[in-house]
């Protein structure tokens, strides 16, 4: 969506919520998408608060409003589907993401998509729960359903691999460049590229530092939590814990 153009779709939010709609939502925001909705929101002043189902979701929708937050959750107009069929385990999230789109629905009104060990959730905007329940009857090979399961559904913890990384900086380039292997000007041609976020927000300078609890993101290759930085080793050398989804 071109920045000008979803800035106005938020400002819409903020403008129907001061007019005295009590509740306003958005669809489901990348993580970016995410970033720049609260930016503008509280540079307006808008009260505003984000949630994709869970905490740690990935996909987010925005609500515009001035309701106490632990009530609001209860208020978020989407559903929790749960995948049924013979044998899930062998099924992807990108699988399901390319099953839910071949029926012509907007990725925008899907949140997460979790498949782990046989195991497959998705969180869908309310006004097409129906429909993806009564009309997807495949993913892959498999034949399967959908049934709607309780937002209160314990949500599996995510996998990591522990990585102990040392880099010649903390310079997100020499970072990413230990992360995936790969040297620093290979890292720096992918920042280039567009293909690294920080922090869910596009990285545009290859000299930026690195910080504990911050996310980064390598299309095409992975997406990692740094738990802790900055330690030197007897070479001088930044040394880095970090996690990475799996």
């Amino acid at each position: 969506m071109e920045q000008p153009f979803f800035n106005g779709k938020i400002e819409d939010l903020i403008r129907r919520e001061a007019k005295g709609e009590s509740m306003v939502f958005s669809w489901f925001l990348t993580g970016e998408e995410a970033v720049l909705a609260q930016n503008i929101c509280k540079k307006a002043g808008a009260p505003h608060f984000l949630y994709g189902g869970y905490d740690g979701a990935e996909r987010k929708m925005l609500a515009v409003s001035q309701m106490d937050r632990e009530l609001l959750r209860q208020c978020f107009p989407f559903s929790l589907l749960k995948l049924e069929g013979a044998d899930l385990s062998g099924i992807s999230n990108r699988d399901v993401l390319g099953a839910l789109m071949s029926t012509g629905i907007r990725r925008e009104m899907l949140g997460d998509i979790i498949a782990r060990e046989g195991l497959v959730l998705v969180f869908v905007a309310e006004q097409i729960r129906n429909f993806l329940i009564q009309n997807v009857e495949s993913v892959g090979r498999q034949k399967v359903h959908f049934i709607e399961a309780p937002l209160s559904f314990e949500i599996p913890e995510p996998r990591f691999e522990f990585i102990r990384l040392t880099a010649a900086s903390l310079r997100a380039d020499a970072v990413i460049g230990g992360l995936i292997h790969c040297s620093r000007e290979q890292a720096s041609r992918l920042i280039d590229e567009k293909l690294v976020s920080l922090n869910h927000v596009l990285l545009s300078k290859k000299t930026k530092e690195v910080h504990a609890g911050d996310c980064i993101v390598v299309r095409g290759f992975g997406k990692w939590i740094v738990d802790e930085c900055g330690d030197l080793s007897k070479k001088g050398r930044a040394i880095l814990l970090c996690r990475k989804y799996i």
